[in-house]
């Protein structure tokens, strides 16, 4: 299955890098991103249909929720790919 990561959410990605590159050791914030990108990747496996997230925002777009860390990471899948349309902080959500 593909995984695409749209601009906002790839920036959102790559803010968060930033800060823990700022606030740790060097190549911390590089560590972290390709961490999170394997959190995405592992979702996207073949014949697997997710929930519409519990948030009613989120839910209406039709977009399915997965956790990392402190961050919500809303998709859909269409057909054979993963589309990650918005990477979110949980604190906003409530």
């Amino acid at each position: 299955m593909e995984v695409t990561i749209t601009p906002r959410a790839f920036n959102v990605i790559n803010a968060i890098s930033d800060f823990v590159e700022s606030e740790n050791t060097p190549g911390s914030g590089v560590r972290f991103a390709i961490r999170f990108k394997n959190r995405i990747e592992k979702l996207a496996v073949p014949n697997v249909k997710y929930a519409l997230c519990s948030h009613p925002v989120l839910a209406s777009y039709q977009y399915s929720c997965s956790y990392f860390n402190d961050w919500v990471i809303a998709f859909r899948i269409v057909e054979d790919e993963l589309i990650v349309y918005d990477i979110i902080h949980s604190s906003l959500l409530f």
